[in-house]
């Protein structure tokens, strides 16, 4: 029996992709039998009841989920502390490259970094940290391909044309994520459909200047986020590519609107973004475009070109998959 213990944020919120990851994975690796697994939620991980029940528990692994930033790795020090012999890990989700960070993992060496991309691993190993490489799990019961007749089901209960493509993006409205691209894709016959996450963080001109162009905004809690995936006839994530001046990127770089999209068999463009371009081959309904002139090219290609088959191509990050890598990881580490 392997004693892990889980540092994250585990909400309950399907548009918020960090908090979904986190909860999902929580979910999938309680239902194995041979791990004996504790939950700390960051938002109470400094309360000392939490470091109390690490302290109780003694795990074999303590497992940071997030980005990491300077203050997540405060909190794996204290629970270090808290569990002197147990092995750390991290998942780097958004790797925070800044100098604090770099200046802070001199300190505070995780045993083991899990990341997305080669390029965040290369991060990580200039501090002389192990890493490997780790998709994002997808939950491929959930989303799955559906029949035209349903897809027109679904349209006609949520009051949608029938006579339009469809185009979805999930995800915040904000400086960074490149939605602005939106607008020009909205068109006599083309619907943009956006599921919006954490309302707190609107950019409100943008969100008024989308709105203006016809874009369809929804702003509230969607439990029934697979429906519109399965509703909509093309999915698109035009995150920027560039970090902001502090390092920073706007998304884990592995986007899990993407995989969710992929796994329902919609055929998808987005920038070549974090790790997508490393894991995913072009071809087949996916679509890399750098600018707006490649989206659109992108998009007149999908309406002449083939059915997609986008759903092969994600089924190695299918959850339980990525749970048996995972275990492999963990007994590895404690050999």
């Amino acid at each position: 029996m392997i004693k892990i213990c889980l540092i994250g944020d585990f909400k309950v919120c399907p548009d918020r992709s960090i908090y979904k990851m986190a909860a999902q994975l929580a979910d999938f690796l309680s239902k194995e039998k041979d791990i004996s697994l504790l939950l700390c939620h960051k938002e109470h991980f400094t309360r000392p009841r939490s470091l109390n029940r690490i302290r109780r528990f003694q795990p074999d692994i303590i497992h940071l989920l997030g980005k990491p930033d300077s203050a997540e790795l405060f909190r794996l020090q204290l629970a270090k502390l808290s569990a002197p012999r147990a092995k750390t890990v991290i998942s780097a989700q958004q790797p925070a490259k800044t100098r604090t960070v770099k200046n802070m993992l001199s300190y505070i060496k995780p045993d083991l970094a899990i990341c997305l991309s080669q390029k965040c691993a290369a991060f990580f190993k200039e501090s002389g940290i192990e890493t490997v490489i780790l998709p994002n799990g997808v939950d491929m019961t959930v989303f799955q391909p559906v029949s035209p007749e349903i897809k027109a089901e679904l349209r006609r209960q949520y009051c949608l044309p029938q006579n339009k493509l469809l185009l979805l993006h999930v995800g915040p409205i904000r400086s960074g994520r490149g939605v602005d691209l939106l607008r020009r894709m909205q068109n006599p016959d083309t619907q943009v459909i956006m599921a919006v996450s954490n309302p707190g963080i609107f950019n409100r001109t943008l969100l008024e200047n989308l709105r203006k162009s016809g874009c369809m905004i929804l702003t509230s809690f969607r439990p029934n986020i697979a429906d519109w995936y399965a509703l909509a006839d093309c999915y698109i994530y035009p995150m920027l590519l560039e970090e902001d001046t502090n390092h920073q990127i706007f998304s884990s770089e592995m986007p899990l609107s993407v995989l969710e999209a992929m796994s329902t068999n919609l055929p998808v463009m987005t920038t070549p973004f974090g790790a997508l371009p490393e894991v995913f081959t072009e071809g087949e309904g996916l679509y890399y475009a750098k600018d707006d002139f490649e989206f659109l090219k992108a998009f007149q290609a999908h309406i002449k070109n083939p059915p997609p088959n986008t759903r092969p191509k994600v089924s190695a990050c299918n959850w339980p998959l990525v749970i048996t890598s995972l275990k492999e990881i963990y007994a590895k580490l404690l050999a």
